[in-house]
């Protein structure tokens, strides 16, 4: 639930540079790990290689995401275009208030907790849930 309510705020938020959440999400990778390819891009982001294909196509579309050559005839190397990386750039400050709003008045020591323990839920995969307290 406290996931809904996050991906709500940060899509009001970033709805004013005409990007959702998920698109957010995909850019940010694509910037820390440039010329994935699709199927890459969906093993890191945790979503289905069509929900990455779609969400592609919008980036494309609106002058984002660029393709490239792959290293085979059916693989393609995704890059973000220098208008991206740009917005990327101008959207850091609302979502650090997005992300202030959702933290409220906790103590700072305890938001970085918080932050950390948020990383490590999102770096493990429903496979590997050894870090999970035992049933």
């Amino acid at each position: 639930m406290a996931s809904t309510v996050a991906s709500r705020r940060v899509d009001e938020r970033l709805a004013d540079y005409n990007l959702t959440v998920r698109q957010y999400g995909l850019l940010a990778q694509l910037s820390v790990e440039p010329e994935l390819t699709m199927a890459e891009l969906a093993r890191q982001l945790g979503i289905a290689r069509q929900s990455v294909h779609q969400l592609v196509d919008d980036l494309v579309e609106s002058g984002h995401v660029r393709r490239r050559p792959g290293a085979d005839d059916r693989s393609r190397r995704l890059e973000i275009t220098d208008t991206a990386q740009y917005l990327l750039t101008r959207i850091g400050g609302p979502l650090k208030r997005v992300e202030a709003e959702l933290l409220g008045d906790l103590a700072p020591e305890k938001a970085e907790t918080l932050r950390s323990l948020l990383q490590r839920v999102v770096a493990h995969t429903t496979d590997d849930e050894a870090w999970l307290p035992a049933r």
